[in-house]
């Protein structure tokens, strides 16, 4: 009897040795190969030269009654034109990443920070990507990244590479990389 009661045992600890073994590895797995960043959005933004040197404090669709300043950073102000067919093309080089600060009103008091970032990645081979760019909300307060992978931004951003009812109005039609005000140098 003694005898029978030890197997049990033993099966108990090679099943509890073969699980550990498992965890183990799935733990090495997933701590190897390419990971994501943990934010796609930089903090030092700041400095960044704008967009445009036009206020944008109009309500417009998707960004509502809200104030937008907006970010680009250096690699973003290396855009290319080109003239095709009588029509200007820009071209955002791949790891351009447009910043756009959303305040809660369109008149925000002094110092008042943002609520949220809508952001633009020029990451044309991500299939995340919606036109060549990935599209993100920021949360400001929770810190927390959405990419958008449906067509929400990218159908309204599609507006900007034709003449339209926002800004500027893209009365020449240039093709504007889905950038309603292109970085002009």
């Amino acid at each position: 009897m003694t005898a029978i009661a030890s197997r049990p045992r033993r099966a108990a600890g090679g099943a509890l040795l073969a699980l550990g073994v498992v965890i183990g590895g799935l733990a090495a797995l997933t701590g190897c190969g390419d990971r994501e960043p943990k934010s796609m959005v930089p903090e030092e933004y700041r400095s960044w030269e704008s967009t445009t040197d036009v206020e944008l404090d109009y309500p417009i669709p998707g960004h509502e009654q809200n104030l937008r300043r907006t970010y680009i950073n250096e690699r973003g102000t290396e855009v290319e034109t080109e003239a095709r067919a009588g029509r200007v093309y820009w071209s955002y080089p791949e790891g351009t990443v447009i910043i756009k600060d959303n305040y809660a009103s369109l008149d925000p008091a002094p110092g008042e920070a943002p609520m949220n970032q809508t952001v633009m990645v020029k990451r044309p081979d991500d299939p995340r990507s919606r036109g060549g760019w990935i599209w993100i909300v920021k949360d400001l307060k929770s810190r927390e990244e959405r990419i958008i992978d449906y067509e929400f931004c990218f159908d309204c951003h599609a507006v900007a590479n034709e003449s339209h009812p926002f800004g500027d109005e893209n009365l020449d039609e240039e093709y504007r990389d889905y950038v309603f005000f292109p970085y002009r140098k």
